[in-house]
């Protein structure tokens, strides 16, 4: 066969091939693609579906991609706590990027992390975050944003294990970290400030609490919105945090400012929603406002009903004093009759 006839053939045989190596690829991707769309949109179920296809389409192929699908299969199926099955996900991501994607080791230890914060491993996720910071210190060039997320997950495991000293250190370093490498303004920054306010407020530092939760709102609400759920818990922790150091009025006012938000918050909890009226009518009765206090707790026992406990027992009983404050002796009996019945009913914590 001359080479002119071989030219042709080999063309003929390339135009026969072409569409039908773009058809596989198509079906080969569509899974993974498919996966990664549904962990966009939190549809956690489908994303594990298309992406353990996607894995097993794949066979024993290395490489980032797969290291990658691996980290979204752990992603889903944390998300609906199938924890052992997660871990398991990312532990082949970890050796699989030991392997194939060395740049992709500190990625898959930190994907590691969440899975043992959520299985309250916190020893274990110490441990694994040491040597995360172990693994970008030796770098020339460390991710210094890594070491910022480390170090407040750091916090979040040393606070879980009943060491609050340490985990004020760990969300210190992941604040100041934060604001070097993201940016004084970034989500992840406020995130951090929020946490450590949360931990200044629980160890009475209130005007460190409310200097960092007053930048934490700031931001949350900057980019997220005033009526988003994080500027709702931050205006939450700063309220707290006033009422605790003695600024009633300031705290009124905060706790005023979350329920217009979560009235605003279409669909919003309930539950969240009723909390907060009980916290604004505890400072109302402080405050010698008993008709504003009964009135918020009509409401919050409304809204508390559904899912009863404590918090709708505690939100009876402080409706009975006001009721004691405002001269109704037999309509505080009965919001505390109301109150033990159901703590009589509830079962019983085993010591």
């Amino acid at each position: 066969m001359s080479i002119t006839r071989l030219f042709r053939l080999g063309i003929r045989v390339a135009a026969w091939a072409t569409p039908h190596v773009k058809k596989w690829h198509r079906e080969r991707n569509l899974n993974s693609k498919e996966g990664h769309r549904h962990l966009e949109s939190s549809n956690w179920s489908e994303a594990e579906r298309h992406l353990g296809l996607a894995l097993a389409e794949r066979g024993g192929s290395n490489g980032k991609e797969r290291v990658e699908l691996w980290l979204g299969l752990q992603t889903a199926q944390r998300h609906q706590h199938k924890l052992d099955e997660a871990e398991q996900s990312a532990r082949q991501a970890i050796d699989l990027a030991a392997k194939s994607w060395s740049a992709g080791r500190t990625v898959t230890m930190d994907a590691l992390v969440e899975v043992q914060l959520a299985q309250s491993k916190y020893a274990e996720a110490e441990q694994t975050i040491a040597e995360i910071q172990k693994l970008e210190e030796a770098q020339s060039k460390p991710d210094h944003a890594m070491l910022a997320r480390c170090s407040r997950k750091l916090g979040t495991a040393l606070l879980a294990s009943d060491r609050p000293a340490e985990a004020m250190e760990a969300f210190e370093r992941a604040a100041k970290l934060s604001e070097q490498v993201f940016g004084p303004d970034h989500l992840e920054t406020a995130n951090t400030l929020a946490e450590l306010a949360a931990l200044h407020r629980q160890h009475g530092n209130q005007a460190e609490a409310q200097l960092s939760i007053r930048r934490a709102l700031a931001i949350h609400r900057a980019k997220l919105g005033k009526n988003s759920r994080e500027a709702t818990q931050d205006l939450n922790l700063l309220a707290g945090s006033l009422a605790e150091s003695g600024d009633l009025a300031g705290a009124m006012g905060e706790y005023e400012r979350v329920l217009t938000m979560h009235e605003r918050q279409i669909g919003g909890d309930r539950g969240a929603l009723g909390e907060s009226q009980v916290r604004l009518a505890v400072l109302y009765i402080h405050a010698e406002r008993p008709s504003a206090a009964r009135e918020l707790l009509i409401q919050a026992v409304g809204n508390l009903q559904r899912a009863g406990g404590e918090p709708l027992i505690f939100a009876l009983e402080t409706l009975a004093e006001a009721e004691e404050q405002s001269g109704r002796p037999v309509e505080a009996k009965r919001w505390q009759e109301k109150a033990l019945k159901i703590a009589g009913a509830a079962p019983k914590t085993k010591v």
